[in-house]
């Protein structure tokens, strides 16, 4: 069946303003794009606009989808900014799982940076409890989580992770990275069913902001990877829920999933690029940075040795692969790009800095020279602006979130949320990256992007980054019939008006998945 698309704003995000009068699209595929008088008598239905603005679907090229359902169905503590609330939303919490996973907690919420120790957790909830800090790098668990997992002073910490301790040498209950990640995989009790439960309502809350299609990380933590792929295979496709994903696969499967070489869905369910760490996150200092943060001789967590990642490097062009490589300090970036630099990335292929959060000019221009896309987080720039100055400093600041210096050196970024770690909502990615403002003022406004750049990140730069610029990311003939249709015209309304902007209807493969009013 041909359906005619017409009488709205119908953006072809080919060129700053570009717009197409109509558009007919058959069997999940765009067919032709022109006049509306030409294209009619061809349509076996029509769709109204009504004055409405269609873009092609937006894409979130960092999340964590899985999570994203979790997040939705647990205690979620990511706008909990009263002391007193968070302490009463933790003391009536009980899961049905065995143990209480809370997820957002963010100490810069609550006067004085409170984190509360195990002792104070087991003042709320007696039942084994992980609490995650937003940036999901660290957490902290109660005594009882402690004791059913066996961890007490004499525990060594892992590489790449630690476990604090007091002055006395007792645990505090706080984790770091892989300290924090073991702790995390203990926790989960997951099964095919359950995952898809949560791939279903991560779907159905993307598709409310226009989301189409996301490329996410979830392989390696819920049970053997064979668990989460078996349930985004059982949920996803032509002929299930439409979606489309691009899954990345972390280096603690990848060499399984390499021998295993299971089967993937083509447009649908894909894969992506080996996925490693080399540090961890601002909130909790453990962000790689070359000049110690503010006031401390701490340079934060390395989690790889130079030998260990160019080993991984050098593993993933062995199976002619590239990486994706979650960097938000500056040294951390610098010893990615170093083994970058050693071990290319396979012909016709780039590899994925992820976060590219702090970075200087030197390192911009290498990058710049290299084969790499950055996978950007645009909301870090509005969480981290009422603290990260007294972390890093005045000086460092020219180069934080510098996305406009990274776009003008030639660099392609993919704009994402990194959800549930942030809110999923583009638009407030997009808000961010034209005003550069948040709840305290304005940081760094020459490194604003404009509006068409903002919304290229989304749609056929995200289609660039998983090779598909041939066929997805633009309105054009051969290309996808995923749509995202907004209440009002988003490439020209006054920039504020983002955050109040609503999304009518979302297409994926010619189908009404979304519609506000039903």
């Amino acid at each position: 069946m041909k359906t005619l698309y017409y009488n709205g704003s119908i953006y072809t995000m080919k060129a700053p303003l570009d717009t197409v009068e109509a558009l007919i699209e058959e069997n999940g595929r765009i067919l032709q794009t022109g006049k509306v008088e030409v294209l009619r008598s061809q349509a076996d239905r029509e769709v109204d606009l009504k004055g409405q603005t269609l873009l092609p679907g937006l894409t979130d090229t960092h999340q964590h989808l899985i999570m994203i359902g979790k997040k939705l169905k647990s205690l979620a503590l990511h706008e909990v900014s009263d002391l007193d609330d968070m302490k009463r939303l933790v003391s009536t919490y009980e899961s049905t799982e065995k143990w209480n996973l809370i997820l957002g907690y963010d100490e810069n919420n609550f006067p004085d940076q409170y984190r509360p120790s195990h002792e104070e957790l087991d003042a709320l909830t007696d039942k084994p409890t992980l609490v995650t800090r937003v940036c999901q790098h660290a957490g902290v668990v109660n005594t009882r989580g402690l004791e059913l997992l066996g961890l007490d002073r004499t525990v060594t910490d892992p590489e790449g992770g630690y476990y604090e301790r007091d002055e006395n040498g007792e645990l505090t209950g706080w984790v770091y990275d892989k300290a924090f990640e073991a702790i995390r995989d203990a926790t989960v009790e997951d099964d095919v069913d359950s995952l898809s439960g949560d791939i279903e309502t991560a779907v159905d809350h993307l598709y409310t902001y226009g989301i189409t299609n996301a490329h996410t990380e979830d392989m390696s933590y819920h049970g053997p990877y064979q668990m989460p792929l078996e349930a985004y295979k059982k949920t996803l496709g032509p002929d299930r829920k439409k979606f489309r994903v691009n899954l990345l696969r972390h280096e603690r499967v990848y060499d399984e999933m390499v021998e295993d070489a299971p089967e993937f869905i083509e447009d649908w369910i894909e894969k992506d690029a080996m996925k490693l760490f080399m540090d961890g996150a601002f909130g909790g200092r453990t962000a790689l940075v070359n000049a110690p943060y503010e006031g401390t001789e701490d340079h934060g967590l390395q989690i790889h040795s130079k030998e260990a990642l160019e080993s991984l490097v050098k593993k993933a062009r062995a199976n002619n692969d590239a990486i994706a490589v979650h960097v938000i300090g500056d040294k951390a970036s610098e010893l990615v790009v170093d083994a970058i630099e050693k071990f290319p990335v396979p012909e016709g292929k780039h590899d994925r800095l992820i976060h590219c959060s702090l970075l200087d000019a030197s390192l911009i221009e290498r990058m710049s020279r290299l084969n790499v896309i950055c996978d950007i987080q645009p909301t870090f720039l509005t969480s981290d602006m009422p603290w990260v100055e007294s972390y890093l400093g005045t000086e460092r600041l020219e180069y934080l979130y510098a996305f406009r210096t990274m776009q003008a050196h030639g660099l392609l970024l993919g704009g994402s949320s990194d959800a549930p770690i942030e809110a999923v909502n583009p638009l407030l990615g997009i808000h961010a990256l034209v005003t550069r403002r948040g709840k305290t003022g304005v940081y760094n406004e020459k490194e604003a992007v404009s509006r068409y750049d903002a919304f290229r990140m989304y749609t056929h730069n995200a289609a660039k980054i998983v090779y598909k610029a041939d066929r997805a990311g633009l309105i054009e003939p051969g290309y996808y019939a995923d749509f995202a249709i907004f209440d009002r015209d988003v490439m020209t309304v006054e920039a504020d008006e983002l955050l109040e902007t609503r999304v009518e209807k979302t297409i994926v493969d010619g189908t009404i998945v979304y519609d506000a009013h039903n």
